[in-house]
């Protein structure tokens, strides 16, 4: 798509203005989002429902953060006349919106399956899934300030954290896979923090989602053009971390 305006002549006064605060109400969202999920977390490792039960009920305000972005990228598509980088950037926030509402929606799941503890609760485990949930807050986080500077370069830095973030579940997988042997009692408990850390490693992988939408948002540039994906193999082949 070559640059200039899609209808012709100037962008309409205000229009990036309008775009900078289309950009903020999805850093809102974002922020709704990241709430859901650090509480469902903390509800989840304490066994508190009446937080848990506090999650859910934030789930129709994410729905309205949902509704409005996209009731407003509309608006301003039809009413503004955006060059071909701010026409970039407001489909993409369309898009970021989807990403937001899966991560919010990752917190809502955690909170579902807390329960009250009473079981084996492996102190190396719960540490690494409170490490887990720090960083993915962090990247989220990230992802949120560069998609608001339209920043591509710090949006980039993202996926190599992403591979901390998915070595991390792997080792989570592992240590429940023990624990299971010498606590098998502890199932139940032990499933719910195996999902936990799946879906945290999901809410990684929808931060580097948000920010390949930033990048393309910025330069134009699909994922493929500057960072082909490296090949993959079976975790089972993997050494085992010493």
């Amino acid at each position: 798509m070559t640059e200039g305006n899609v209808a012709g002549g100037p962008p309409t006064e205000g229009t990036n203005a309008e775009l900078g605060r289309l950009r903020q109400l999805a850093r809102e969202m974002g922020e709704s989002s990241l709430a859901m999920v650090h509480a469902g977390w903390q509800a989840f490792r304490a066994g508190d429902l009446e937080l848990a039960q506090k999650v859910l009920d934030l789930d129709t305000q994410l729905d309205r953060y949902d509704q409005e972005i996209e009731h407003q990228v509309i608006r301003y598509l039809v009413t503004q006349r955006p060059s071909a980088g701010d026409l970039r950037a407001a489909a993409a926030l369309l898009k970021v919106t989807t990403h937001l509402d899966r991560i919010g929606r990752l917190g809502f799941d955690i909170a579902m399956i807390t329960t009250p503890v009473d079981g084996h609760d492996p102190p190396a485990l719960v540490d690494l899934l409170s490490t887990m949930d720090e960083k993915v807050e962090s990247m989220v986080n990230q992802a949120l300030e560069a998609l608001v500077r339209g920043d591509a370069a710090s949006a980039k830095q993202l996926f190599v954290r992403d591979d901390d973030v998915d070595r991390m579940h792997r080792s989570a997988t592992r240590l429940c896979i023990r624990e299971l042997v010498h606590h098998p009692m502890s199932a139940g408990r032990l499933s719910g923090e195996l999902l936990v850390a799946r879906h945290f490693e999901r809410i990684a992988d929808n931060a580097c989602k948000i920010a390949e939408r930033t990048i393309y948002a910025a330069t134009g540039e699909r994922r493929a053009e500057y960072l082909p994906r490296h090949p993959s193999r079976p975790y089972a082949l993997e050494p085992e971390p010493k």
